[in-house]
């Protein structure tokens, strides 16, 4: 009876997560989400009873005969009664606290599982959250993530940003911690939230890793949304606890719930866009891995005395160049499926101009390249040929000296 319970609350989850692809689905592709990250994403995965709140709450020794306070009020709290009103002392906390997660191990993996996920996807490259640590940008491979408003001046709107609302670890004078933090960060950084503005003017917005019934959470949503009022667009957000009651506050509020989990959301979009070849499937890119490391166990015993030798090991550094590109940006998710082509077009315009030319080496090396873009757009999966004939100058399965 249980595992029938237990079927049932995943096919429940896993159907919201259709209903809510289904919804932003067309916004994903063409870059219109922005996805708006909470530390229920990264830090705090697990931490229910010994995350960061609950270190600060009791650590501040506060009451448990009060009522549960909002995070600002707490953070709040806790600097008035350990550090006088100081910062100090919190930051300090904080520092300790995502230090833990930046050694290898479970930790790390928890907090950094869903911005890894989120990485994969290449028509996601707006990101906003409130979240202190440095997880989400470094998983990203965004170098410069805008936290305070001189750091506009280096944004790119051809590359991934990260938009931090509360501030970074990094910087600590920039963590939004307190209530009188959260009052007064509109103004201390107005230009970051006219670029909020404009985001969520022109784009659909997304909450992952929030609790939507936390008071702090409201203190956010209400200060986003002063900017536009009820001029903006609905909105849509995951939660894995949802209730009608909380379904019909956020609506008001606007924002669409869906009762799912990040992680299911994140995995039932792929499953869409691997449908649309928008993406490669795992198991293609498990191929890929598999004939990288085939054509380096050929590369490494390749004798190149020969002009077979030679022509050959041009054309597998193509192959192997090429391959670790696509899997590099598959991962930080770099390259959309139309900019895969293009590269395809202008490697076969190069192996075109350099046999050409009569340039044997650039034309296997390049050869190499195209081969592997080639199978990367058809999602050819067939096993490529590791060697290059030296007067027919094409790939080849077996190797010939010549």
């Amino acid at each position: 009876m249980k595992r029938a319970t237990s079927k049932q609350q995943h096919d429940t989850v896993y159907q919201a997560a259709e209903s809510l692809v289904t919804r932003i689905f067309n916004d994903v592709v063409q870059e219109s989400c922005v996805v708006f990250v909470g530390a229920g994403s990264t830090t705090e995965r697990s931490k229910r009873d010994e995350g960061f709140y609950a270190t600060i709450k009791k650590k501040a020794a506060f009451p448990e005969s009060d009522s549960e306070p909002s995070f600002p009020k707490l953070m709040e709290y806790f600097c008035d009664k350990l550090d006088g009103g100081h910062h100090n002392r919190l930051i300090r906390e904080a520092i300790s606290y995502f230090e833990r997660f930046s050694l290898p191990g479970e930790e790390n993996r928890s907090a950094t599982m869903v911005s890894a996920l989120l990485a994969e996807i290449p028509y996601f490259n707006r990101f906003v959250t409130t979240n202190w640590d440095p997880f989400i940008e470094r998983e990203l491979d965004v170098l410069v993530p805008v936290v305070e408003d001189r750091d506009l001046a280096f944004w790119d709107d051809k590359k991934r940003q990260v938009l931090k609302i509360h501030g970074c670890i990094t910087r600590p004078y920039s963590i939004v911690a307190t209530q009188a933090d959260y009052d007064n960060c509109m103004t201390q950084n107005p230009l970051i939230f006219n670029k909020l503005k404009d985001l969520m003017a022109t784009k659909t917005f997304l909450f992952i890793g929030y609790s939507m019934r936390d008071e702090d959470f409201r203190e956010v949503w209400d200060t986003i949304t002063r900017l536009l009022g009820r001029f903006g667009k609905l909105a849509y957000a995951v939660d894995p606890n949802l209730t009608a009651e909380a379904a019909g506050f956020w609506r008001d509020c606007g924002i669409e719930l869906f009762k799912t989990s990040d992680i299911t959301f994140i995995r039932c979009l792929r499953e869409k866009l691997e449908k649309e070849g928008l993406v490669p499937t795992r198991r293609f890119l498990d191929f890929l891995h598999c004939q990288r490391r085939r054509i380096v166990s050929f590369h490494v015993k390749l004798n190149q005395s020969s002009n077979g030798g030679v022509v050959s090991a041009m054309y597998q550094d193509g192959l192997l160049h090429e391959l670790d590109d696509v899997l590099s940006s598959i991962v930080l998710g770099t390259k959309r499926k139309e900019d895969y082509e293009t590269d395809l077009s202008q490697t076969a315009r190069i192996v075109k101009q350099a046999w050409a030319a009569d340039n044997f080496i650039e034309t296997a090396y390049w050869s190499g390249r195209r081969e592997v873009l080639e199978r990367f757009c058809d999602r050819d999966d067939s096993t490529i040929p590791p060697f290059f004939h030296p007067s027919r100058m094409v790939p080849i399965a077996k190797f010939v000296k010549g």
